[in-house]
């Protein structure tokens, strides 16, 4: 252990780069070199020279009650000594299902490690069913070839020059005009119909990123699902984001949306890698057809972890009468605070913070002059990282339960040293 320990802190000195990954994560930087991290505890992680940072990245929305939360890890421990892997699955995925269904009486669930996986799943039930391998999206559904090609930033606000440039245009299979993949860009019915026109006959899927709903509203989404199913298509809400964080099961069954398939994923195991592809009995019964499953989809670390997670989430806590209210609360009054300190700096105009989807998650609103200036955003996150403050910018924030306890006014002086810091830097006129 020290020999690995001593290599580490080698590495780490040198430099050394050995991870390939995507550039989001290179982000989070300070002094200008990338930010690796040592350990959590609650809403803080230490980076690897021990400094601390307050934590709304949450592992990208998985953490959700908070790292290394003593209960948590006591209780999972406990329950390992059941085994970590079985011949099939266990009597922990029927209870956890069970459960997590309870008000869906007529769904079963397929088990997958990330909703990249389910939301594929997804894709290839739709085709089983209808024959049709053409999808619409509308949002970031996934990683995968199909998921991502000619996508736009789904992200950026509507309004953003930044958001409508295609991206993953390349070395994309599965993509072509036989499987054409059409964005839903503007969220307007009109445009919809016109997609569903124009490619009659083709298109098997329709698949809506949750993050994306508060840019609408209920009463348009259940319409745009009707017009999809009219025109012979599965219906999928991806709840990656959504599901298990603003509520157990997301915006679609809160809002009887009535989505043939839902997937859940990142919240519902507070860092545990799981996902669940939700969808009614008749449809789920391709699966063994369809080949849905993977050696590490009958793992029990992550139900285990998925079990202990939704037990304290539904516990009342505080005022609320359960976790997701007071994620809610909490996440909204971290926007507010963040908005105070711009108010303050004078620059509340060029950046603010704003609750999404009830407050469990949040993100940096941006003005004109801001909005389309790729290194005024980029410059933003390193002054907030300076200063201790991890964020995402676009992309959603998150928050966990441990932020409860957050001194609010520390992170008003954190965030106004921040803004005042990049105000300086980037030249931005404020009062």
């Amino acid at each position: 252990m020290d020999y690995f320990y001593n290599y580490l802190t080698m590495e780490s000195a040198l430099n050394l780069d050995r991870i390939a990954h995507s550039k989001i994560t290179k982000k989070f930087r300070t002094d200008n070199k990338q930010l690796l991290f040592s350990r959590g505890k609650d809403g803080t992680v230490w980076d690897d020279l021990g400094r601390p940072y307050l934590d709304f990245v949450m592992g990208y929305g998985p953490v959700i009650i908070g790292h290394a939360n003593i209960e948590y890890n006591e209780r999972i421990c406990s329950l390992l000594a059941n085994g970590m892997m079985m011949p099939g699955y266990s009597e922990f995925h029927e209870k956890y299902l069970g459960h997590l269904l309870r008000d869906r009486p007529g769904d079963r669930g397929a088990f997958f490690k990330t909703a990249s996986e389910a939301v594929t799943a997804a894709f290839r039930l739709a085709a089983m069913e209808n024959g049709r391998l053409g999808i619409i999206r509308a949002g970031y559904v996934g990683w995968h070839d199909s998921q991502v090609a000619n996508s736009l930033k789904w992200h950026e606000p509507q309004n953003s020059p930044l958001r409508e440039q295609l991206r993953y245009t390349q070395a994309m299979r599965g993509v072509g005009p036989d499987e054409p993949i059409l964005n839903w860009v503007d969220l307007q019915l009109e445009s919809l119909e016109t997609l569903l026109e124009e490619n009659a006959g083709r298109l098997g899927c329709f698949v809506f990123d949750a993050y994306l709903a508060d840019r609408t509203s209920p009463t348009i989404l259940a319409e745009a699902l009707a017009m999809c199913r009219k025109a012979g298509l599965l219906t999928v809400f991806d709840e990656t984001k959504t599901g298990g964080r603003i509520s157990p099961l997301g915006y679609a069954h809160d809002n009887a949306l009535g989505a043939d398939m839902i997937v859940l994923g990142k919240a519902l195991a507070n860092g545990a890698p799981i996902s669940v592809l939700v969808g009614n009995r008749e449809l789920m019964a391709h699966a063994e057809q369809a080949r849905l499953s993977g050696t590490f989809s009958k793992e029990m670390v992550t139900v285990y972890a998925a079990t202990v997670t939704a037990d304290i989430l539904e516990r009342p806590i505080g005022a609320s009468a359960d976790g997701w209210q007071e994620l809610g609360t909490i996440g909204t009054a971290i926007a507010a605070t963040i908005t105070e300190a711009a108010t303050r700096v004078g620059v509340a105009d060029f950046v603010r913070a704003e609750p999404v989807l009830g407050g469990s998650m949040f993100e940096l609103v941006y003005g004109d002059h801001v909005l389309g200036n790729k290194k005024w955003r980029s410059e933003l996150l390193q002054a907030f990282s300076a200063e201790g403050i991890l964020l995402l910018e676009g992309h959603p924030s998150f928050v966990c339960l441990a932020h409860r306890e957050i001194d609010h006014e520390d992170l008003t002086q954190r965030a106004v040293r921040a803004l005042r810091s990049w105000a300086l830097e980037c030249e931005v006129h404020h009062d």
